[in-house]
């Protein structure tokens, strides 16, 4: 995990602001698909050197495209979602990637100095 960041603040945050006529589909598993969103996201983070192991910050920046592959990937897996399903799940990580930002952000997590 990174430094400073409540998981279950997070999904709370998050939750508030995902809506289920968004993602009617997923709707009965919204709290689950975030929780594992937010728990591949850290993992990617630290695979990709972005955190490093005490959850500073790594040696590499967040590539934004790379981390939704890997997300969706992890989650569609875990969950075994089929193809139709996990179209959906791109469409529900797309959204939580942006309130996980927000979030980062709320907490002044993240730093763009180097953009």
């Amino acid at each position: 995990m990174m430094n400073g960041y409540d998981k279950q603040e997070a999904l709370d945050f998050i939750l508030a602001r995902i809506h289920t006529k968004d993602h009617p589909e997923l709707a009965d598993c919204l709290p689950g698909l975030i929780s594992q969103a937010i728990d591949a996201d850290m993992a990617y983070m630290h695979e990709h050197h972005v955190i490093d192991e005490n959850g500073n910050a790594g040696t590499e920046y967040y590539e934004d495209d790379e981390a939704f592959e890997y997300m969706v990937e992890k989650l569609a897996e875990q969950n075994k979602l089929d193809p139709v399903k996990a179209v959906k799940l791109a469409s529900l990580v797309d959204d939580f990637m942006d309130y996980q930002q927000e979030y980062l952000e709320s907490k002044g997590l993240v730093d763009w100095d180097d953009e």
